[in-house]
């Protein structure tokens, strides 16, 4: 069983997150992640540019709680190169966000996928993710955000329960930027 696992830094700050997973043996073999642009939005609800809900096909890792929250959100966005990213979404149209106004630094919290793939011994994976740094601006209904101070963020690949790589926040993105 092979996980794909990315909690993030409860901080007022979305990142953005997109996919690109194959193995490695004789040749690349994709491996299908559910809904790994975002771009499946049934089930939350629509407001302006976001969504709101856990994204279809992901669920969410909250050890400490923290969600539901009056002010932690879940869900997407769509961003047009404009309000808060400086370009469109590294794979589609949308990307995933965390948002936390009012529960900093209680823990981290973020969205887990586990996918039916078994992996072989002596296989090579490459799992690629874009994280997007949010810039402060104003939504389309005008309310302004003020998202400065990247929380950071995580990204594990986990197979049978054990972390087989990791990213503990290696990149330094500036605001309203995605780095892969």
């Amino acid at each position: 069983m092979l996980s794909v696992f990315r909690p993030l830094l409860p901080v007022a700050a979305m990142a953005a997150l997109s996919f690109s997973f194959a193995i490695q043996a004789a040749k690349a073999i994709p491996i299908s992640v559910t809904n790994a642009g975002f771009e499946d939005v049934s089930g939350q609800s629509t407001f302006n540019e976001f969504t709101f809900g856990t994204p279809t096909g992901w669920n969410l890792h909250d050890p400490n709680g923290i969600i539901p929250d009056t002010d932690v959100y879940t869900g997407t966005l769509l961003p047009n190169g404009t309000d808060f990213f400086n370009s469109v979404a590294p794979e589609g149209d949308r990307v995933a966000l965390l948002f936390n106004r009012s529960r900093r630094d209680e823990g981290e919290y973020g969205y887990v996928q586990t996918l039916s793939n078994t992996l072989q011994a002596n296989t090579r994976c490459t799992l690629s993710v874009a994280v997007g740094n949010i810039a402060s601006r104003n939504a389309e209904s005008c309310e302004f955000f003020d998202l400065s101070g990247f929380p950071g963020y995580r990204i594990d690949l986990l197979a049978g329960g054990d972390v087989i790589a990791q990213d503990l926040n290696s990149l330094v993105i500036a605001e309203g930027e995605f780095l892969t």
